[in-house]
């Protein structure tokens, strides 16, 4: 089964028999540079891409412009997976967070998989269903949460303890403030006011253009 968490969609494609992952590999390589937009509503019917290198940021637009980000992409992440299996065309956006190669992969083909493999229908259905649960998650905390408090649990969920120094933990290096702005449902202004706020308590540290969060605000 999938551990999901849902700034990290989480690469399913080890659970695809791995034939027929290596001949969606041989397809034909779709690079993007580091901004670039890679998906858009409309751009593919058929097919979706598959991420076989660098991360994506995937959002929708609001009519007044504002993005919602709904997760961050990286390697055998399907660029809007839940996309192959409704009828009506994906109306998500994705763009380059660094530089991006992807493959086209048809939709048929995935949809054949999942027919074939029970095993493979059931653990999408646990990644699907938990995705909903974070949704719900997501839904309470910009309810009920202050936008303080929202964007400390998202520094908490990008963090990566395996490379902590001193105390420190690293936040993603690509990350932008109008990215968490996205991710929080607030503002590129406010964020960058909480950061310098966070950053003047110690809470978190920038350092050579990273964000560092402490380790002991984690543990609080």
């Amino acid at each position: 089964m999938l551990e999901t968490n849902q700034l990290y969609p989480s690469g399913v494609i080890h659970l695809f028999h791995k034939a027929r992952v290596d001949d969606w590999k041989n397809n034909k390589t779709y690079c993007f540079k580091k901004g670039e937009q890679i998906t858009y509503p409309g751009k593919l019917t058929d097919e979706i891409y598959l991420v076989v290198d660098g991360n994506a940021r995937i959002f929708h637009v609001h009519p007044d412009g504002k993005e919602c980000v709904l997760g961050l992409l990286s390697e055998g992440d399907f660029i809007d997976l839940s996309s192959a299996f409704i009828d009506k065309e994906s109306d998500a956006y994705s763009i380059a967070l660094t530089e991006v190669m992807v493959v086209k992969v048809r939709i048929q083909e995935i949809r054949e998989e999942v027919i074939q493999t029970p095993d493979l229908a059931l653990a999408l259905l646990h990644h699907f269903s938990t995705r909903l649960r974070d949704v719900v998650h997501i839904l309470e905390q910009v309810a009920y949460e202050k936008v303080e408090e929202r964007l400390i649990n998202l520094f908490k969920k990008l963090m990566d303890p395996k490379n902590e120094v001193d105390g420190w933990l690293p936040l993603p290096p690509f990350i932008t403030h109008k990215d968490i702005a996205g991710m929080i449902a607030s503002t590129r202004e406010t964020v960058t006011f909480l950061i310098n706020k966070l950053s003047q308590n110690e809470v978190i540290r920038n350092e050579n253009s990273r964000l560092w969060i402490s380790k002991k605000s984690v543990e609080m």
